[in-house]
């Protein structure tokens, strides 16, 4: 029983973290704005407690610090702290707010119809989901740094205190920064996904390089330069700990006879003594009236003079200036009528100290900056051959599917290329089916398109035929009306005359019939050509259009539609190719635009002219137009708009063969219910032929 209600109470749990993760998903999905505020809130808070803590630690604050604070200030370092970190909240929440706005709109975009506006306002939220991102990342880091440096040269600090406030600051903003990067990209990596209409990249490009250097190389100064201050404020707080113990002791033997001075000048030579040995050093007095009077005549700063006054006696004789870099050491003088005080201040900050930590941080800095230069060139040359790689492939450029990539690492660039030459070799084995089934489909293709052809000039044969025939039966009845006239004195010699001149009018008649069927069957022999010839011939636009204008009058007429040809170039221009090849790609191009129709019959225009050095071939329907969806797909798939009866391999084909291996381009114009237009450019070697008709 009691492990059932363990096990129940495990159960209750899960769902609970579960259906908080879902709610925060989708509340995130539709306030992204909100949850990036409460993330970048949630981060300052918790880095403001850590910070809290350490900037003491890391300026040399004196003990007790919270009294004079409120004196020197006015408020305390808890209430300063307090209302740096609201100004933080403050200002980075209105700032993260304008700059994320706009985005937790993506749904209702996704909502609306498809239109060019959808598309522009979802690239619009695609953009600031990849470029907000580091903006705001940048702000972060670079502004406080910034104000902090202006407010500082103001307040007149010293040169080291300056610094280390600079470095606390700069270490916050940049741990901040680079958490709200991670996190707002994490969260706006699912806009992203599920916005994803098409493979445009669109943003602001930032390479692989540039991201590492911008995400590693803040982490890096932030190490360093902590660890730089933290060991700065080690040695401040333990030298400062010997020079006190060490001028307490000194102040203790020269002045624990103070009874025996006569007057206040001796005291002073003594001191001075103290002040001629150590030039750093500035020795001071304090007279029964609370007056501080220094040696040399200068001033010690007022935080020093209030810490002398308020908190010395409380801490051994010892006294801090704002930041403990400077310090003193007193001693009250006994057997003497009034309370006085001898002291000695001391500057326990060196310079050379700092020199040397700012020096040996700008070499690390400028060494890792060359590794971490030389490791993300060499990370993203990797990933890089294996994208171009894989371009190559995708945009069918001409590739060696042989060629392997070498394995240079076991990690997870080398899994990214042993996947790589697996896919390689995928679309090896994928390419050589492919080109097994074109080249059956291109046989099949070939000999329906030649079974139409067939079928159509049976049907163009039979007219000249029955001619012939015709031609042959009355040549038949004048050959025996003039057997019967031989040897017949009646006949006479006109007689004779008009049979041979009747039989010569049959001839006549009879001969373009036969003229027309030899036409015929030289282009049924033209086509009967391989699609896979290599032979390349010279051929005119008029024999190319003679030849489309008889193979496809069987056709034209059948379905009730006019082939209407008007050619704006000379007739004798020669063209380079295999025009077999060209007068199969116009026929399917006729044929289609004859399917255009759906039967009911129409006009098709052939035109024929001359553009920037090709010939144009044009041939426009006026019939049901393509889609959108086919017009998307038409020259990159086998698609057709005929269902069974077609293959969608012709027009595929078609585009291939004028790209191919006649060096020029095919392109469409179409509107449904208004008709298309298919247009084939050819290019000619320009000679004596002129372009334009006489």
């Amino acid at each position: 029983m009691y492990n059932y209600f363990q096990q129940e109470g495990k159960n209750k749990m899960k769902r609970f973290f579960i259906r908080g993760f879902i709610f925060f998903q989708r509340t995130s999905e539709n306030h992204i704005s909100l949850s990036i505020i409460i993330a970048y809130n949630l981060i300052n808070v918790f880095f403001a407690v850590i910070f809290y803590h350490l900037i003491p630690i890391l300026l040399n604050y004196p003990p007790v610090p919270e009294y004079l604070d409120s004196k020197w200030v006015g408020y305390t370092y808890t209430q300063q702290w307090v209302f740096v970190t609201l100004f933080l909240i403050v200002s980075g929440s209105i700032f993260l707010a304008l700059a994320f706005s706009g985005i937790g709109r993506w749904k209702e975009y996704l909502k609306e119809g498809n239109t060019t506006g959808k598309v522009e306002k979802i690239n619009l939220i695609k953009r600031k989901c990849i470029n907000v991102p580091y903006f705001v990342y940048l702000v972060q880091i670079i502004s406080p740094a910034l104000f902090t440096t202006f407010v500082l040269l103001a307040a007149s600090f010293s040169f080291s205190t300056t610094l280390k406030i600079m470095v606390a600051i700069f270490s916050f903003s940049s741990l901040l920064a680079i958490i709200t990067l991670l996190f707002s990209k994490k969260l706006l990596s699912r806009i992203l996904l599920k916005t994803y209409m098409s493979q445009d990249l669109v943003g602001k490009r930032i390479g692989l390089r540039k991201r590492i250097f911008l995400q590693v190389i803040p982490l890096f100064v932030v190490a360093i330069l902590f660890t730089s201050l933290f060991g700065y404020s080690r040695i401040i707080e333990e030298k400062g700990n010997l020079l006190f113990d060490y001028y307490k002791l000194k102040l203790s033997d020269m002045f624990n006879d103070a009874g025996k001075f006569s007057s206040i000048q001796e005291i002073k030579m003594r001191l001075k003594e103290i002040d001629i040995r150590e030039s750093k050093r500035n020795c001071f007095m304090v007279n029964p009236k609370g007056d501080v009077e220094t040696l040399d005549g200068s001033l010690n700063s007022e935080y020093f003079l209030n810490y002398l006054k308020d908190l010395s006696p409380f801490q051994n004789g010892r006294v801090y200036d704002m930041t403990g870099e400077i310090q003193g050491a007193m001693f009250e003088l006994k057997g003497l009528k009034e309370k006085w005080i001898v002291g000695v201040t001391f500057k326990v900050a060196s310079n050379e100290t700092i020199n040397y930590f700012f020096g040996s941080f700008l070499a690390l800095l400028v060494l890792n900056a060359f590794v971490l230069s030389y490791f993300s060139k060499s990370l993203s040359e990797d990933i890089s051959l294996v994208a171009e790689s894989l371009s190559e492939i995708a945009e069918g450029e001409s590739v060696n599917l042989d060629k392997k990539l070498p394995v240079t690492s076991n990690d997870e660039i080398g899994d990214l290329v042993i996947a790589f030459n697996k896919i390689q070799e995928r679309e090896k084995e994928h390419i050589k089916s492919i080109k097994e089934n074109q080249a059956v489909m291109m046989e099949q293709e070939r000999l329906a398109s030649l079974g139409q052809l067939i079928g159509g000039i049976a049907h163009n044969l039979k007219t000249p035929i029955m001619s012939l025939a015709g031609g042959l039966e009355g040549l038949k009845d004048l050959i025996a009306e003039y057997k019967e006239a031989v040897g017949d004195q009646e006949v006479t010699e006109d007689d004779h005359r008009e049979i041979a001149g009747e039989m010569m009018e049959w001839v006549e008649k009879m001969r373009p019939h036969c003229a027309y069927m030899s036409d015929i069957i030289t282009a049924v022999k033209g086509q009967a050509v391989q699609l896979n010839a290599s032979t390349n011939s010279i051929f005119t636009v008029d024999e190319l259009i003679n030849r489309v204008e008889i193979l496809m009058k069987h056709e034209i007429n059948k379905n009730h539609c006019k082939l209407s040809i008007d050619v704006q170039v000379s007739r004798d221009i020669e063209l380079k190719g295999e025009v077999s090849s060209l007068i199969q790609v116009m026929d399917n191009l006729v044929i289609n635009s004859i399917a255009a129709y759906e039967g009911q019959g129409g006009e098709i225009n052939l035109d024929v002219v001359e553009k920037d050095h090709s010939i144009v071939f044009s041939i426009r329907d006026r019939g049901m137009g393509m889609p959108k969806s086919v017009q998307d797909k038409l020259f990159k798939e086998m698609i057709t708009t005929k269902g069974k009866k077609g293959t969608g391999l012709g027009l595929y084909m078609s585009y291939s063969t004028i790209k191919g291996r006649f060096g020029g381009n095919m392109w469409f114009e179409s509107e449904e219910n208004k008709g298309t237009t298919f247009y084939i450019s050819i290019p000619y070697q320009q000679g004596n032929n002129s372009c334009m008709q006489s």
